[in-house]
């Protein structure tokens, strides 16, 4: 294993280098949406056309939803030291997406006490979806290797 010699240690998702992910076996790649999600075709979705057709806000009358979309988008776009704007982003389109649904609840900045590397330590996630006390999904903003302007949203989907 790539990894197996590195030394790891807890330390927060901001002060992690190549170097952490490689020890924990953590690798980011990028994927086909078919790949992603492990099927050949995705189910039909609720997203209006405006959304799916369109990188900026078209002129014309929009609904409520789709105008709030790219108001949200573009602030998060904008918000190069604001990150409350990208987390904000994410909340809005996973609500929007209808995951906080069936006792399923979107919370920001939620603090989570749990063991890495062998010792108790302490996180905040930007954005996490809970489900009757269990996590769901984590979201956290890239913080570290970005480029200035360009947010990376990191979806860490598992369930703990």
């Amino acid at each position: 294993m790539p990894g197996e010699n590195l030394l790891r240690s807890a330390k927060s998702g901001n002060d992690c280098t190549r170097n952490e992910l490689l020890a924990f076996n953590i690798e980011v790649k990028d994927a086909t949406t078919a790949a992603f999600f492990n099927v050949a075709t995705l189910p039909a979705t609720s997203v209006s056309q405006t959304i799916l057709n369109n990188l900026a806000e078209p002129a014309g009358p929009l609904s409520k939803t789709d105008q709030n979309f790219f108001i949200y988008m573009r602030m998060a776009e904008l918000g190069t030291s604001e990150e409350s704007a990208v987390d904000d982003f994410a909340i809005f389109l996973l609500s929007m997406l209808d995951y906080d649904r069936d006792g399923r609840v979107l919370r920001s900045r939620k603090e989570m006490s749990f063991y890495m590397a062998g010792q108790r330590v302490d996180a905040k996630a930007d954005v996490v979806l809970i489900n009757r006390g269990f996590y769901l999904l984590l979201v956290q903003e890239d913080k570290v290797f970005s480029q200035p302007a360009h947010h990376g949203i990191i979806f860490i989907v598992h369930e703990f």
